[in-house]
């Protein structure tokens, strides 16, 4: 039985200057139903890309003579709206958030994982896709505005009856860039009236865009497309992908542009939030593959110390295997909880014995960790509203990091952590203190970021940003006030009492 074909996809160029990973992609995008133009070198990138204009170029970041980043920038002079997908090695992390800022769609890292390679290319393909149903909509558009001009003598108020049906913002415009028609779209969001110039209405300028596409289409009677930042009459900031097509007179000359501008903003956000996930999976993996040899080194000395019968080297690597896992789990479940949002699944607990649970656990993990823990919570604390899984692991996440803070600490003081809990009218509040390494004013300041790590490797920054999100949700606050060796104080408030509309 004969195997259906796969369908044929966007051509590819694929540059790279080593044979070996040019052959090896090339089979595979090849078998994966791309058509592939391999070049070796960014000149000979160049030269290709100007010959089949492919829509999709997949690039090393690295080369000799011009690297990854250069043919980026000429490749989009020559056309913006080409796909560009980085190859990147594990240390070029500040080029690929380079070239992410300079409108490239995605980086992928070596050694080039199929299914992280197939999300760019799928992403890459999703936005080829929507600019060809957008341009398919702007023509349709125009052959309809053209249709309607040759039969009814296109009048003011048969604009206006054909624009307001169109779901994004049309305007028409002369020459000097005023405002002879708008549809209600534009109109509710946008402070621009009939006879204001648009580069006001859009951005409150005085004077036209750079690169204008409305002056673009005057000049050359043709039409023309673009993205563009606008700001809305509330402040607002989006991104408008803009299309623009003549308006002709008898004599064929352009004496109206009309401009159809769709918002894309949420789609730029999610892009962004994908390239910063992109980003920092990278980190994740980086951060896994440390805790990963930890745990070679803890099976290692287990292994060793069994064998030479050494008690003490035995003992060393089943504490470091114990600390490992530990760090593991945690991350996983911080990671699990981070990639799937949850309403919360709030209970009435009693305040006390949710303290003492917790403080119970923590106590547990400080085994052998030579911390001195001392807590203490309120006897007369109150029933509380909460979600007591997710709320129990983000006050652990804060005691982890108390510990972790603790254990960096390479001075002979005693390490010390204090948990305590306060009943204050309608309000708990949790303190945790720790004398150890401390912060300083730009880590507190970043601390909740996601994925901010003070700790280099050994951190993926998942466990506080966490810790925040749960707080929030549960409509309370968090405070940390630190110093530089001084330790750090980590204040939870939260309400005794949720709305029952919060969740």
């Amino acid at each position: 039985m004969a195997q259906p074909q796969k369908p044929i996809l966007e051509t590819i160029l694929l540059v790279d200057d080593e044979d070996s990973i040019r052959t090896v992609l090339g089979i595979s995008l090849t078998d994966d139903g791309y058509t592939v133009k391999p070049a070796a070198n960014s000149r000979e990138a160049l030269e290709l890309f100007h010959k089949h204009h492919p829509p999709i170029v997949l690039t090393d970041i690295k080369m000799p003579g011009m690297s990854g980043i250069e043919l980026l920038e000429e490749i989009k002079k020559i056309d913006p709206h080409t796909e560009v997908i980085m190859i990147t090695g594990h240390g070029d992390m500040e080029l690929a958030i380079k070239s992410l800022k300079m409108d490239a769609t995605d980086f992928i890292t070596k050694p080039i994982n199929d299914d992280a390679l197939e999300i760019a290319l799928k992403r890459a393909r999703e936005r080829i896709q929507m600019r060809r149903k957008l341009q398919d909509y702007t023509e349709k558009l125009e052959r309809l505005v053209e249709e309607k001009a040759g039969e009814l003598n296109v009048s003011e108020q048969s604009y206006r009856q054909l624009f307001d049906l169109s779901p994004c913002y049309v305007t028409v415009q002369d020459r000097s860039l005023k405002l002879k028609a708008a549809n209600k779209r534009f109109r509710a969001e946008f402070d621009g009236d009939i006879g204001q110039n648009c580069y006001h209405a859009y951005k409150q300028r005085s004077n036209p865009c750079p690169e204008c596409p409305v002056e673009a289409t005057f000049a050359d009677g043709t039409p023309h497309q673009s993205e563009m930042q606008v700001t809305t009459k509330t402040g607002e900031q989006c991104h408008l992908f803009i299309a623009t097509a003549p308006i002709f007179d008898q004599d064929g000359q352009v004496v109206q542009v009309i401009e159809m501008s769709t918002n894309i903003t949420e789609l730029r956000h999610l892009q962004d939030r994908l390239a910063s996930l992109g980003l920092r999976v990278s980190s994740i993996s980086h951060a896994v593959k440390g805790l990963l040899t930890n745990l070679d080194g803890g099976m290692y000395l287990l292994e060793s110390g069994l064998h030479q019968d050494n008690l003490e080297k035995t003992a060393d690597g089943i504490e470091i295997v114990k600390f490992t896992t530990d760090r593991i789990r945690r991350m996983i479940l911080d990671i699990l909880y981070f990639a799937k949002e949850r309403p919360l699944q709030i209970e009435t607990v009693d305040a006390a014995v949710f303290f003492n649970e917790i403080a119970k656990t923590f106590e547990a993990r400080l085994q052998g960790k030579n911390i001195e823990f001392e807590y203490q919570g309120d006897a007369s604390a109150v029933k509380a509203d909460i979600d007591p899984g997710v709320m129990r692991n983000a006050l652990l996440n804060i005691l982890d990091n108390a510990s972790d803070a603790c254990l960096e600490d390479r001075s002979d003081k005693n390490k010390k952590i204090i948990f305590g809990m306060q009943n204050q009218k309608d309000y708990l509040v949790f303190d945790i203190i720790d004398n150890g390494i401390g912060m300083d004013k730009e880590t507190t300041e970043n601390l909740f970021g996601l994925f901010f790590s003070s700790k280099g490797h050994r951190g993926t920054g998942i466990g506080l940003f966490f810790a925040h999100q749960i707080i929030s949700q549960h409509n309370g606050t968090i405070h940390v006030s630190s110093k530089k060796g001084q330790g750090a104080h980590f204040r939870v408030v939260i309400a005794t009492t949720l709305p029952r509309d919060e969740y």
